[in-house]
Formats: structure tokens, sequence, C-alpha cells
């Protein structure tokens, strides 16, 4: 209820994002600078543009913000194979765990590091193998739908999101 508050009064000052069309003459997000998104779109994925990730497919949705806000909202899906829900996070390298702590998964995204998420969603009911979807609330710097083993998917997708100010 309260994002559904929050993005109703952020909808007047809309700031215009920038729109492109890949490949598959389909549109995406490419602007880190929005202040709202609202998009309904099928994407099929392509090679991961994570360094080190070349190995693994990736649809984009919401990319990195560069400018120190995270993006906040819902995002609901159905994919034609498993999909994970990859959530980028800013690492702060400053922080130097010690053995017993350890240090989550990592990629280097720009000129930092980003901790990376992936979130697996329950597939629908035994009976029905091939529903590969689901919906979840987000907090993260990027958005994405993703395999590990580098299984190509289509994904169709819905996403509302807010860019938001981190607080100290």
């Amino acid at each position: 209820m309260v994002i559904g508050i929050v993005l109703a009064l952020v909808a007047a000052v809309q700031l215009p994002m920038i729109l492109t069309a890949n490949a598959q003459n389909q549109t995406e997000v490419t602007s880190s600078t929005a202040a709202t998104i609202t998009a309904q779109k099928t994407a099929i994925s392509t090679v991961d543009s994570l360094p080190g990730h070349e190995g693994h497919q990736a649809v984009v949705v919401l990319p990195e913000r560069t400018d120190g806000k995270i993006w906040l909202g819902t995002i609901s899906w159905s994919a034609s194979k498993p999909v994970e829900v990859r959530l980028l996070h800013n690492y702060d390298t400053a922080v130097k765990p010690d053995v017993d702590h350890g240090k989550p998964i990592t990629a280097q995204v720009g000129k930092g590091e980003a901790a990376i998420s992936l979130l697996l969603a329950s597939n629908g009911a035994a009976t029905v193998p091939s529903y590969y979807s689901g919906s979840l609330d987000f907090a993260s710097n990027e958005v994405a739908f993703h395999t590990l083993g580098g299984i190509p998917f289509t994904v169709t997708y819905t996403v509302d999101a807010v860019a938001k100010d981190l607080t100290k």
C-alpha cells in the first residue's frame, strides 16, 4: 500500500526515460536516471553483460542506477524456462570481512563492485511443471532475469518501480 501511495505521488514528477529497440525489435529501458518506470514487455535473453558472467543468459529489466538512488518496486513475470531474478546492490569494498564472516558473491560493475542476489521463485503447482512465473517486491540498484547455466529463455514481465534516495 505504501509503495502504491509513493508511486502515485511521484507519477506527476516523472522524468523522461530513454528507450531503445534491441535485436528482437523490442523496446527496453536504458536510462538509469528515470524517476519512475511502469512497463510491460516480452524479451528474449542474451549473453549476460556482467564481466565474468558471459556463460549466463540475462534480460536486464531496470538498468544499474549510477546516481546514488535505488529502484524500489514490484515485478511479476512468466518465463519459458526456470529463471532467477537477479538484484544487484552496491558493495562497500571498505568493509573487509574475515574468514569467519565471509564475503557475499560480487561482480565488477562499472567502477565499483555489486553484491548479487539471485532469487528463484516458486514455479507453481507440482501438476504444472512448465509454469515458471512469480511476483516479488524488490529494492536494488539493478533488476534482471537470469539463468546461471546459460540456458536461453523468453520472459514476459510487468514492472512498476520508483527511484528513491538512500537514507543514511
